[in-house]
């Protein structure tokens, strides 16, 4: 079947007959001009001026020379506008002042930076409650003696280094042993590490102050006991020391585990410290709450060996080790 000529499908043509259109702009005033009939609708009360695309800035540039001391004979080009203000001023040298404040810049920036971050990790610091003679534990300063020492260290630090990933995977450790083994040393060189190198949140705290700040909220303190419990299962790096140091009661063995069960759920790392074995531990806290410390990669580490405390303020060449005053103590 032919087509028809008012058939659909031949688009209708436009209609090219040129027609008046005005109308007024808050910019340019009365405006008028023509356009095709068919586009006229289209094109009512639209100023001409403003529908023109923004046309390019163009500059008169002019030629510039001049001689520097340091880098000699120079020319260049500028806009005609900026000619006065630079006239006689080397390219080489702005380039150089620019690259100088732009480097003074950053460094001001850097150290910006660096202030901030040394402000929040005070914070951090002030706020993990690490005792005093323990801030400055590191790595570097832990004293090993035996072997497994070494292997104490080396788990401790490969713990510290990757605890991103020990929150990922919700690691934790035991450090369980004999008192003066080094343990609370270890576990604030980690809580420093953490501190200062990824800026987590760390807590220290014993079994005792637990319990004495679970108890304070029965009597009308600051806090519920949910929010202290809260705080403790929230803290990124919890460091639990004292745990079973006295065989305490039901209500102390309940307390812990449930911040330790809380952690655990949440996939919080938690360092436990104790100087029960781990048969002794697990007899204290359960089985089932040890068992979990392996979990994530973490586990229990026996610090098995003597004592160095003692080391510490003993004369060895003396016949019954008394106390021999260091050099600060010494009167003249």
């Amino acid at each position: 079947m032919t087509s028809s000529p008012n058939s659909s499908s031949n688009p209708k043509a436009l209609d090219m007959t040129m027609v008046p259109v005005s109308g007024r702009c808050k910019t340019h005033g009365a405006w008028s001009h023509e356009v095709p009939r068919d586009l006229s609708s289209r094109m009512s009360g639209k100023c001409p001026e403003c529908e023109k695309p923004p046309q390019p800035i163009r500059f008169e540039m002019v030629d510039l020379d001049g001689s520097c001391a340091t880098h000699g004979e120079w020319k260049r080009q500028a806009p005609k506008m900026l000619a006065d203000k630079i006239r006689g001023k080397c390219p080489t040298c702005e380039q150089a002042a620019e690259a100088t404040r732009a480097a003074e810049e950053a460094a001001k920036l850097q150290t910006g930076a660096r202030s901030k971050k040394a402000r929040q990790i005070m914070k951090l610091l002030e706020g993990s409650e690490i005792p005093r003679r323990f801030r400055g534990r590191t790595f570097e300063n832990y004293r090993t003696e035996c072997d497994a020492q070494v292997n104490a260290l080396t788990k401790a630090k490969a713990f510290a280094d990757n605890f991103p990933k020990a929150m990922e995977l919700g690691a934790s450790f035991v450090f369980c042993g004999k008192p003066g083994t080094g343990k609370t040393h270890l576990a604030c060189a980690v809580g420093n590490h953490v501190m200062n190198t990824f800026g987590h949140s760390v807590a220290f705290i014993t079994v005792f102050e637990v319990i004495q700040r679970v108890k304070a909220t029965y009597n009308g303190g600051d806090k519920s006991e949910t929010e202290v419990m809260r705080s403790f299962a929230q803290v990124d790096l919890l460091i639990l020391d004292e745990v079973g140091v006295q065989f305490g009661t039901e209500f102390e063995k309940v307390i812990i585990t449930d911040i330790i069960n809380r952690r655990y759920a949440d996939m919080r790392p938690t360092i436990i410290m104790s100087n029960l074995n781990s048969d002794e531990l697990s007899e204290y806290l359960g089985a089932r709450v040890v068992d979990r410390m392996y979990e994530g990669g973490g586990g229990v580490l026996a610090f098995d060996w003597e004592s160095y405390r003692s080391k510490v303020a003993r004369d060895r060449e003396l016949p019954r080790g008394e106390y021999v005053a260091p050099a600060w103590m010494q009167v003249d």
